[in-house]
This record gives structure tokens, sequence and C-alpha cells, in this order.
């Protein structure tokens, strides 16, 4: 599991030539920023969740599905890009903010909800 690690460090990378060398003026050098930064994000996001338990919590903690860690690692690179994209374009407000989060936050209580058996 190092792709995500090694995704982490090129986005990290090049967020910071986009800093030192793009113009903060350039609309293209501030969509690359906040993309880099949001796939970093959720890489990271990605990574952290698929680590091995170690000690004594390998038997009690299980570590979650591929498909679930992939599914809440896009989730919050997407909350890192729009918050840092409404910041961009003078839009973020704490309600927005709390907004935009709550929403993202309803939605994974909404996906990961189990099904009550009707039995």
């Amino acid at each position: 599991m190092r792709a995500p690690g090694w995704l982490v460090l090129a986005c990290l990378a090049l967020a910071v030539v986009v800093v030192l060398v793009g113009d903060p003026e350039e609309p293209g050098a501030v969509a690359a920023l906040i993309f880099s930064l949001g796939l970093a994000t959720g890489a990271g996001a990605f990574a952290w969740q698929q680590r091995a338990p170690r000690g004594r919590d390998q038997r009690r903690t299980p570590r979650p599905r591929r498909s679930d860690a992939l599914r809440r690692a896009a989730e919050s690179g997407a909350i890192v890009t729009a918050l840092l994209w409404l910041r961009a374009v003078d839009g973020l407000s704490p309600l927005t903010g709390i907004f935009v989060v709550a929403s993202f936050v309803i939605a994974e209580l909404v996906v990961s909800a189990r099904p009550q058996s009707s039995r």
C-alpha cells in the first residue's frame, strides 16, 4: 500500500511548485493548488484508513473494507476541495462551511447505515 503515500507526496510537491512558481492571480494556478491539496487529502485519508493495526489491537480492530475506505477518502478530499474553492471565490463563511461539512456527514451516515432486518 505504498501508492497512496507516493500520491500524497506527488500532490504536495505539485502544490509547492505551484506556490513557488505560479502567479496567484492566475485562475489555473489557484485551481491546480486546490485540486492537488484535495487529492493529497483524499490519498492521505485512504492510506491512513488502510494501515495495518499494530500490537494488541490486531484482533480487536478490523480494517475497513477497501470500498468504504475509498469512499471516505473521496469524501474527505471533496470536503477540503469544496472549502478551499469557496475560500478562493470569497464565498466561505462559517454558515457555508458548516453546511458543506454537514452535508457530507449526513451523506456518510445515510450510506453507511445498515438496513434493519424485517425478521
